[in-house]
């Protein structure tokens, strides 16, 4: 097993497609900076991959709290 963080679920193709697009976003707003693909789709997989752990951490929180 390696270490770090797993995601909750695993990361299927639709997951992937939005990290994708997500990583597209982010680099057009920045104004499309040559040579840097790896490091949007990297801060767009992050952000995906937190939003996901932020979303199982909603559901196993009791309800009331």
């Amino acid at each position: 097993m390696s270490g770090g963080n797993p995601s909750p679920e695993p990361e299927d193709e639709a997951f992937r497609d939005a990290v994708r697009r997500t990583a597209y976003f982010l680099w057009e707003q920045d104004g499309r900076p040559h040579g840097r693909h790896e490091e949007y789709y990297l801060r767009a997989l992050d952000q995906h991959r937190r939003e996901r752990r932020f979303d199982e951490w909603l559901k196993d929180e009791p309800e009331g709290e």
